[in-house]
C-alpha cells in the first residue's frame, strides 16, 4: 500500500515539473496555450506587430470570418489596436491620426474582457472625429448607461460554451457595472420584457416566463446597489415568432392587450419594491403603435395600472410616451399628470427628411434641438422631467435609415446574415453623440425641458466588437467605440 502511494507522489511531482517546464518555455517563446477554462497568460491578448502611421482612408478593407474560427483567434492585418479603459485613449487624435497595425485577436468573439480590442481601421468611417464642445452635463443630469437589452445564457449570442446556465451573464454584468463606474454613470437602466403568445387574441407569456427570472432579477439589482448606483427598470413587450399588425385594431383589443400586461408589470413593481430598484417603466417599446384615435381607452386602462401599482412600489414611476407623441393629449392629461416622469427616445433617423444630409455636429445640432424642442413644447405643461433614451448605431446608413438587428444574424435577399454587408461607421456614431449632448446641455440650461438623465442605451455587455452571429461593430452599444470617449468627456463631474 505505501508503495502504491509513493509512486502515486511520484507521478503527481512529475506532471507538476512538466507543467512548470512548460509554463517557463511559453513565457520565453512567447507560446499560447489553447483556450479552455484556465486563464491565458499574460502575453496571450492582442499582440501588435509591423507599426505604420496612416490616415483611415489609406487602410484597405478588412473581411472578417464569417464563422467562428479556431479558438486561438484571429489575425486583422488592418487594425486599430485601442485599450479598453477608456481613460486611457487620447480622443480624438488617437482616432483621427490613427496607427495601422497587423493585431492579433484571442478569443474574438466570446471573451468577457480585454485590456485592449482590435478592429478594422476601416470601421472608424468616413468623417473626422469631432472635438468635445461644452462638456460636462450640468451636474443635476443624471448620468446613465443602459445596458443592453438582453438575458441569455451567454452575452455575446455566438455560441460560446458555458458551463452553467446565465453564469457567464453575472460574470458580464460585474465587469460591466465596474465599465460604468469608470465611465461616470450614476446608473442604469435594464430591460426585462415577455413576448406575444396570440396576436388576434392580445394574449401575451405569463410573467414567469419573462427573460429575467426573479433571481437574477435579484441579483443585478443588488450588484447596482453594491456599487452605488441607481438602477431604472424598462419593461419591453416583444413580438416574439408573432405576427403583428404596428396599428391597433380596435379599442377593445388594446383594453384586453392592456389587461394583460398589467400582472407583468405588477410582478415587475413588486421585485423592484423589494430590491429597492429606484424608478419603473410603466408601458413598453418594441410593439409600439401609435395611440392616436384610442386616447380615451388608454388612458382609462392605464390609470388603473398606475393605481394598483402605487398600492405595491414606492419607487418614481415612468411612462415612455415616444407612442402617445402626436395623439389627442388632451383626453390623456390625468394620466401624464400621474406618473413621476417621462422617457423619450430622441429621433434615430434625422436625416430621413431633412433637406441638409450632412453629417456634421452643426447641422445634426439643428435637427436633434429642433425635435426636442416639438416634444417640450407639447409636454410642457405637464411638468414632467425627461429621461432620453439615446440610441445612435454605428453604421452608416443608420441617421437616414434607421436600426438594424445587432444581436443576431437576419437573412435577407438570400444573404444569410445582411448585417454583415452594412457599413460600419464609427465616426458616424461620435459626431451624432457630440450633437446630441450638446443639445441636452442647450435645452437643460433654456430650460426649454426638465431633463432629469440621459441613458446611452444598449452598452454590450462585453469587449467583444468583431462580428459572428451577434454585430457588436454597428450596435447601438458605445463600448469600446470613438463614441464612448465622447461620453466619458460629457459624463465627468
Amino acid at each position: 500500500m505505501k508503495r502504491g502511494l509513493k509512486s502515486c507522489l511520484f507521478v503527481v511531482i512529475a506532471l507538476i515539473g512538466l507543467c512548470v517546464i512548460g509554463m517557463v518555455a511559453m513565457a520565453i517563446f512567447n507560446l499560447c496555450p489553447p483556450a479552455g477554462p484556465w486563464p491565458m497568460p499574460p502575453w496571450c491578448g492582442i499582440n501588435s506587430q509591423e507599426t505604420v502611421d496612416l490616415p483611415p482612408v489609406a487602410s484597405p478593407t478588412v473581411s472578417l470570418p464569417a464563422t467562428v474560427p479556431s479558438p486561438e483567434g484571429i489575425t486583422i492585418e488592418n487594425a486599430i489596436v485601442i485599450p479598453t479603459d477608456v481613460r486611457a485613449i487620447d480622443y480624438p487624435n488617437i482616432f483621427n491620426n490613427p496607427t495601422i497595425t497587423s493585431a492579433q485577436v484571442i478569443d474574438p468573439y466570446c471573451a468577457i474582457e480585454q485590456e485592449e480590442v482590435a478592429f478594422p481601421a476601416d470601421y472608424l468611417g468616413s468623417y473626422e472625429f469631432p472635438q468635445v464642445t461644452g462638456a460636462p452635463l450640468p451636474a443635476e443630469i443624471n448620468r446613465i448607461v443602459g445596458i443592453k437589452d438582453v438575458w441569455i445564457p451567454e452575452p455575446n449570442h455566438n455560441s460560446c460554451p458555458y458551463s452553467v446556465p446565465y453564469e457567464k451573464m453575472r460574470q458580464a454584468l460585474d465587469t460591466t457595472l465596474l465599465r460604468v463606474e469608470a465611465l461616470g454613470g450614476d446608473g442604469i437602466t435594464f430591460t426585462n420584457y415577455i413576448h406575444f403568445v396570440d396576436f388576434e387574441n392580445a394574449e401575451l407569456q405569463q410573467p414567469d416566463k419573462s427573460a429575467i427570472t426573479a433571481s437574477d432579477l435579484r441579483y443585478i439589482a443588488d450588484r447596482a446597489q453594491q456599487m452605488g448606483l441607481e438602477m431604472t427598470l424598462y419593461l419591453n413587450l416583444a413580438p416574439g415568432q408573432v405576427e403583428v399588425s404596428w396599428e391597433i385594431p380596435s379599442g377593445e383589443w388594446l383594453a384586453t392587450l392592456i389587461n394583460n400586461w398589467e400582472p407583468f408589470v405588477l410582478e415587475q413593481a413588486q421585485l423592484a419594491e423589494e430590491t429597492g430598484i429606484d424608478a419603473l417603466m410603466l408601458n413598453h417599446f418594441d410593439y409600439q403603435p401609435s395611440i392616436t384615435g384610442f386616447e380615451d381607452v388608454y388612458q382609462t386602462e392605464m390609470l388603473e395600472v398606475v393605481n394598483n401599482v402605487r398600492e405595491i412600489y414606492s419607487g418614481r414611476i415612468l411612462l415612455m410616451i415616444d407612442s402617445i407623441w402626436g395623439a389627442d393629449l388632451g383626453n390623456l392629461e390625468t394620466l401624464l399628470s400621474a406618473v413621476d416622469g417621462f422617457i423619450y427616445t430622441p429621433n434615430t433617423t434625422p436625416l430621413a427628411y431633412a433637406s441638409d444630409k450632412t453629417v456634421s455636429v452643426s447641422n445634426l445640432r439643428s435637427l436633434f434641438l429642433n425635435n426636442l424642442n416639438s416634444i417640450s413644447s407639447d409636454f410642457a405643461k405637464f411638468n414632467q422631467p425627461f429621461l432620453l433614451r439615446v440610441l445612435i448605431q454605428s453604421e452608416k446608413g443608420f441617421l437616414e435609415s434607421g436600426w438594424n438587428e445587432d444581436m443576431f444574424c437576419i437573412a435577407k435577399e438570400g444573404n444569410t446574415c445582411y448585417q454583415k454587408d452594412l457599413e460600419v461607421d464609427f465616426s458616424l456614431q461620435a459626431i451624432a453623440y457630440e450633437a446630441m449632448l450638446e443639445v441636452i446641455a442647450q435645452a437643460h440650461a433654456d430650460t426649454s425641458m426638465v431633463i432629469d438623465g440621459i441613458d446611452t442605451y444598449g452598452y454590450w455587455f462585453t469587449d467583444v466588437i468583431l462580428p459572428s452571429d451577434s454585430q457588436p461593430q454597428l450596435a447601438q452599444s458605445i463600448r469600446n467605440k470613438p463614441a464612448e470617449s465622447v461620453v466619458f468627456e460629457w459624463f465627468k463631474r
